[in-house]
């Protein structure tokens, strides 16, 4: 059985974790806001067909061949939904844990 040193050295990382993963969401968050709203504001004035996504933020425009330009990234998706998933377990996994050690 851990002793509560242990215990708590366990728990402090992974509150650690948890807060980590949710800073990576948050800065994610707010550089496709930015992106969005502030680099991509003028592409509304060239493009035909302007696509726009909320969560995360997106403008993009999608052209007659079937490209399309200034959309996010796979990988910086995958890195948005991961880390908020990531980040749930966590806390879910924190709370759950603080929560057993109070009973």
């Amino acid at each position: 059985m851990p002793t509560a040193d242990t215990t708590d050295a366990q728990l402090n990382r992974l509150w650690g974790a948890a807060c980590a993963l949710l800073g990576l969401f948050l800065l994610l968050w707010g550089l496709s806001a930015v992106r969005a709203h502030v680099l991509d504001d003028d592409l509304h004035n060239r493009c035909a067909d302007l696509r726009t996504a909320s969560f995360p933020f997106e403008k993009s425009c999608a052209h007659e061949d079937g490209t399309v330009e200034n959309a996010n990234g796979l990988l910086f998706e995958g890195a948005f939904f991961g880390s908020l998933a990531a980040a749930v377990a966590c806390w879910t996994l924190v709370l759950t844990i603080e929560a057993s050690r109070r009973r």
